[in-house]
């Protein structure tokens, strides 16, 4: 069985190489025709399928073809192989997902030629049929070609995802399949992820081939699993995006976030002292000499210190001291406004150059 197996793979390749698809416009119809083909002997036909076997089973899901569509474009070859002593006559039946539009069905001998007979099918739900007749243990059995479309639907914000699902449903509707063979055909972005029925991955265990033309092709003998989702996603947001969104975010969150981290820290409440001095000193004329300004300009005496004796200036004078280092350490905590400071410190400077003005005078 598996020499009759590698001998069929090189055939059916060959076959899907020269063999246009089928299913939409501007395909070919000059060696298509929708038949049955019926069967040679009469005598020695039976109906039932317990002695078909598929041989092996290609799917390919092209995410390109119909990208403008919005929809994901299917491709499957089946291999049958009737293994019993009578020739076969009755149905055979393969699962498409829901919402599979345009169903066709044809058969290709494997033979130079390759011509193609499209069938007349049933679809009863997820399952499509076709009856067809089949000699015993022909050595170059039918090929069978289902060609389908699929709503691309899109999921996730960060990355779009799309998702094909296949059931196998063997053996319900058939024998276990001898090969699967899975060929995607992807956009040059997109990311691939290949899982059976129960979540795990088996992209690795299909040996993934990655061909020149953005595709990939997996291959699992005798598989274990009987149903795969193959999930295609690609980011939505590019790099320079990001980058973009970004930027002015930070800048956001720093303006908000900056007078908590300024309370906290005191190296950032010193640099913006020294920034604050610098800009100060630099918007100040070269000429301007705040000493001789202060000894120039008449001082005026604070109405509420005249009439107190030496000993009283002497006091209000260290309470004012005391007040400007309280002032001091509030601010260096962070715990006043620039403008509440400054105005502040004025008013105890102005009234501490008021008391030593009256202490000079007497």
């Amino acid at each position: 069985m598996n020499k009759f197996i590698k001998s069929i793979i090189p055939i059916l390749l060959v076959i899907l190489l020269v063999q246009p698809a089928f299913g939409f416009g501007g395909m070919g119809t000059s060696n298509s025709n929708e038949s049955s083909i019926q069967p040679e002997d009469l005598e020695n036909v039976t109906e039932s399928d317990q002695d078909i076997a598929l041989l092996q089973h290609l799917i390919e899901v092209d995410m390109v073809k119909l990208e403008s569509e919005n929809e994901i474009f299917v491709r499957e070859t089946l291999i049958y192989r009737n293994e019993g002593t009578e020739n076969y006559l009755g149905s055979l039946m393969s699962w498409i997902p829901d919402g599979a539009e345009g169903v066709i069905v044809a058969r290709v001998e494997m033979m130079v030629d390759g011509s193609l007979n499209t069938l007349q099918t049933t679809l009863n739900g997820n399952i499509v049929s076709w009856n067809d007749f089949m000699k015993s243990n022909d050595p170059l059995p039918p090929l069978y070609i289902i060609e389908y479309s699929v709503p691309a639907e899109q999921t996730g914000t960060i990355t779009k995802s799309q998702v094909f699902n296949k059931i196998f449903n063997y053996p319900a509707l058939t024998k276990q399949p001898g090969m699967i063979i899975l060929k995607v055909i992807k956009r040059e972005a997109d990311s691939i992820y290949v899982t059976d029925e129960n979540g795990n991955s088996i992209s690795a265990s299909g040996n993934p081939m990655y061909e020149d033309d953005n595709s990939v092709l997996y291959r699992w003998e005798r598989p274990g699993f009987k149903e795969f989702n193959v999930e295609l996603s690609q980011p939505v947001v590019t790099t320079a995006k990001a980058t973009s969104y970004a930027i002015p975010g930070i800048i956001i969150l720093l303006v908000i976030s900056y007078p908590f981290l300024r309370k906290k820290s005191e190296k950032l409440r010193n640099i913006e002292h020294r920034i604050t001095e610098n800009l100060k000193s630099e918007a100040e004329p070269e000429e301007y000499e705040p000493e001789e300004l202060v000894e120039n300009s008449p001082i005026e005496i604070d109405s509420g210190l005249s009439g107190k004796s030496k000993y009283e200036l002497e006091t209000e004078k260290h309470e004012i001291q005391s007040k400007i280092s309280t002032l001091e350490n509030d601010y260096a905590s962070g715990d006043l406004l620039d403008e509440e400071y400054e105005e502040l410190r004025n008013k105890y400077r102005k009234k501490a150059d008021a008391i030593n003005s009256m202490l000079n005078q007497e």
